[in-house]
């Protein structure tokens, strides 16, 4: 007997060979002596009898004149009764009693004539088959078998043979003294074998119920195809006395449609198609559907024409299959385990449509073909459970880092509310201290200065007291523009006081700064531009950018009010040496700077000017945006609404 190897992983090689440690002890054994086989040992004649009511008698002169064959004896699914002519010659049956052994069980009707070799005497008639209600064989065993007695003369034998399912027959002639222990080595390996699909099929079922994945739903469904086992090697007849051959025929039916729609299913959830190719997917799941409807034909007496349309179904989804599995490799660039979860639902299909086109009589029958499929689908099943398994161990390992990644990010944004809860806090504590130190200074500049140093000192607090003040404003608008229930108290103001009130905060723009209104200088009497703004937020925002363009810029910045339909624009120019190409793409985000080092002045700032001044643009319906970036400086453009009457006009 045959058995495939199985693949073995590095570091599990040793729980691979104690699996697979009974199979090698079975092959190990000392082999048995084999029988006399029909055709290959015994060659036979055959004729058809197309209307099925011949006798043997009628037959014989025929099958006496036939071309004698060597080969397995398979014809397909046909409902034609065949009939086979055979010798038992003096040597094989003259040393004493011989079983003679008829397979497989699916097989209907099987009907043995046999006299000794050269008598014209009666025939002794025996019979098989699973729709047989009398006694099958002579002896208690899964396959029918018969016993021959003892004949010098040797025997003629004549087989008639008619099924509803595929019409096979295997006859051996054994001695039974080697009967025997080839049939312990049989039992002994098929024990092995359904303790093993037993094994997987309850692994297989509770791994889908604990893990909830269609594909280990798909492998305890094809869990089934190990009943069909059972009823080809006779183990449901042979354990089920009395309505045993009956129950057998059609479960070997519809087990065998069955085996077909769901290997369909596990190949489709093994390559994961619904997700990856939901075309194959459907066509898959609709030839399963079509399959399975096929169940029907079984009490309708329609089986073989069953098996007709389910092969056309079958090779056509296998196409598909092979096609989408060539294809998913392909994208997942051959990766181990996509390969492996591809391949062995692969090599069972490639397994069944053998066996299909054997017992279709499209092929020769090899018994071989058939052990191989039955072990292929255990070692098929228990490679998917392992992978699948493998595959839900690593997505909830995915899970749990995601779950991980989400805490620390609930962590951080916490972190981050609690800190520009404390910086607002901060921020509105120093508020009273520095109006306290701007007054002070205010009444010392007053009360007039000795000398110019004493003037330059007071110059000096006062920098430092302004910059300290723009500095709590920001943290303050930073904390209002973060709260939900952020309120604008807006009104109507005119845009270009509030330039210049926002200019003036900062204190060498007041001096060097030049406004112009739609690039012109302004007139003496000057229009007004009317927006609808909160003016201590928006003065916030205007001096913030302002006060870049005067730390990083060479010379005072140009301000520019102009329209642009339905909104006000303020460009603020400066003339320095523009953004680092690396830096655009941050100089809007909390705490980062236009530029690493200082400006011209040594002054460093904190990277929240430009971020509070975007967010408080956007509060009002507008936006900041760096509209130009070069060598010879950058222009930040504000966008910010008129007021309603004004947009419409």
């Amino acid at each position: 007997m045959h058995s495939p190897r199985s693949r073995r992983s590095p570091g599990h090689w040793w729980r691979v060979a104690f699996l697979f440690l009974p199979l090698a002890w079975l092959i190990a054994m000392p082999a048995a002596a084999s029988p006399a086989r029909l055709g290959p040992d015994l060659p036979y004649t055959v004729m058809a009898d197309p209307v099925g009511d011949a006798g043997p008698d009628a037959m014989l002169p025929a099958l006496r004149q036939g071309a004698p064959r060597s080969g397995i004896f398979s014809r397909g699914y046909t409902r034609t009764v065949f009939w086979l002519r055979v010798v038992l010659p003096p040597a094989r049956v003259a040393d004493g009693e011989h079983w003679l052994e008829l397979k497989p069980n699916f097989v209907d009707d099987i009907r043995l004539f046999y006299r000794p070799l050269g008598s014209d005497g009666p025939w002794r008639q025996r019979r098989a088959g699973d729709t047989f209600d009398g006694p099958i064989g002579d002896i208690d065993h899964r396959f029918s078998l018969f016993v021959l007695p003892p004949d010098e003369r040797g025997y003629e034998m004549l087989f008639r043979v008619a099924s509803s399912s595929a019409v096979l027959l295997q006859m051996n002639v054994w001695n039974p003294e080697e009967f025997l222990p080839a049939a312990s080595r049989a039992t002994a390996f098929w024990s092995f074998y359904f303790g093993l699909a037993t094994l997987s099929a309850l692994l297989a079922l509770v791994l889908a119920v604990v893990l909830r994945t269609r594909l280990l739903w798909s492998v305890t469904g094809m869990s089934a195809a190990y009943v069909l086992v059972a009823c080809i090697q006779g183990y449901v007849a042979w354990m089920v006395p009395g309505i045993g051959w009956r129950l057998q025929h059609y479960l070997t039916s519809l087990f065998t449609l069955a085996a077909y729609g769901l290997l369909l299913w596990m190949a489709s959830e093994a390559l994961q198609l619904r997700r990856r190719l939901p075309w194959a997917h459907r066509l898959l799941m609709t030839a399963c559907a079509v399959i399975l409807v096929l169940l029907l034909s079984v009490p309708l007496d329609l089986y073989g024409a069953a098996i007709r349309v389910q092969s056309l179904v079958y090779l056509t989804t296998c196409a598909v299959f092979v096609t989408a599995c060539l294809y998913v490799w392909w994208r997942d660039r051959f990766r181990l385990s996509s390969v492996l979860l591809g391949l062995n639902p692969l090599i069972c299909i490639v397994a069944s449509l053998f066996g299909l086109f054997s017992t279709l009589g499209w092929i020769p029958f090899y018994r071989q073909m058939y052990v191989v499929w039955q072990y292929a689908l255990i070692v098929n099943m228990l490679m998917v459970t392992g992978l699948a398994v493998y595959q839900v161990r690593v997505k909830r390992h995915r899970e749990r880092e995601r779950l991980q990644l989400a805490r620390a990010l609930e962590v951080e944004r916490e972190a981050r509310f609690n800190q520009r809860q404390f910086m607002g806090l901060v921020a509105h504590e120093f508020r009273t201290p520095l109006a306290i130190i701007a007054a002070s200074l205010q009444n010392l500049r007053y009360l007039g200065a000795s000398d110019a140093r004493q003037v330059s000192r007071y110059d000096k607090i006062g920098r430092a007291t302004d910059r300290l003040v723009q500095l709590t404003d920001n943290c303050l608008a930073d904390a209002r523009l973060d709260a939900e229930d952020l309120w604008l108290d807006r009104r109507r103001v005119c845009l270009r006081e509030l330039v210049t009130e926002a200019a003036s905060l900062v204190r060498p723009a007041g001096r060097h700064w030049r406004l112009t209104l739609d690039d012109q200088p302004p007139p003496a009497v000057a229009p007004a531009r009317p927006a609808w703004l909160d003016p201590a937020m928006m003065r916030i925002a205007l001096s913030n950018v302002i006060d870049n363009a005067v730390k990083y810029g060479d010379g005072g910045p140009r301000v520019d009010v102009s329209r642009r339909g339905d909104l006000w624009c303020v460009a603020i120019r400066d003339h320095g040496p523009g953004i680092p190409e690396d830096r655009v793409a941050v100089i809007f985000e909390r705490y980062r700077r236009a530029a690493p080092a200082a400006g011209p002045g040594g002054e460093r700032g904190v990277g929240l000017g430009l971020y509070v001044s975007r967010q408080i643009a956007r509060a009002h319906g507008g936006d900041l945006v760096l509209a130009d970036n070069g060598p010879r400086g950058c222009c930040f453009l504000f966008t910010l609404p008129m007021l309603p009457e004004e947009a419409s006009s």
